[in-house]
């Protein structure tokens, strides 16, 4: 093994010290965060699989917390939206891939409406476990740090450990179709405050 440079080495502390700020400020905001109130529903109108892009301001008025936003920059403010209010989708995941970022919005005409609409092919590429996995991971994490409730964490690794039981059982295609189907059953129990399963 050889010695780290010196900028090498700098490097690494930096990360260190920065680690240790998130660790300390989640931990901080974990203690502090005694019962936190249960979530009003919030009446939003039914929605298609695209979240249309939206400024600060959330669906439904309310502005977005500007730490969520900024502990978050990678994400868009409609994506965010989406997800604290429950409304995003299993075919949305595809959002929160950072190997996405640079693709392009495909769109396909339906036909039975005389429309363009956002087409899920993005969301067709979930090729393997890692296009699930990655994104989840970024999902639960804007989901706890919303909610400030450190069970959220306990239920992502509980769930990945599921689906990755599933993924030694049974073929990737499978899992996809029950983990989207479970995955959105889901949205509903935490729209009304349930995040144990």
């Amino acid at each position: 093994m050889s010695t780290p440079s010196a900028e090498e080495f700098s490097e690494l502390q930096l990360s260190v010290a920065a680690l240790t700020d998130i660790i300390k400020e989640m931990s901080s905001r974990t203690a502090s965060a005694a019962a936190p109130p249960a979530p009003s529903p919030v009446n939003l109108p039914a929605s298609s699989e695209f979240v249309p892009p939206i400024s600060l301001t959330s669906t439904n008025g309310a502005s977005l917390p500007p730490s969520l936003c900024s502990c978050f920059p990678d994400i868009e403010a409609a994506v965010i939206t989406a997800i604290i209010t429950h409304e995003f989708k299993a075919a949305d995941l595809h959002k929160l891939d950072p190997t996405n970022h640079d693709k392009e919005t495909a769109y396909t005409f339906n036909g039975s409406t005389n429309q363009f609409e956002v087409s899920n092919r993005v969301a067709k590429d979930y090729k393997n476990p890692f296009s699930i996995i990655i994104p989840l991971q970024h999902y639960f994490r804007v989901v706890s740090f919303h909610v400030g409730n450190p069970m959220v964490t306990d239920v992502f690794y509980q769930y990945v450990a599921h689906l990755l039981e599933l993924i030694a059982e049974y073929e990737w295609t499978a899992v996809l179709n029950y983990h989207s189907v479970f995955f959105n059953r889901q949205r509903t129990e935490m729209a009304a405050g349930d995040y144990s399963n």
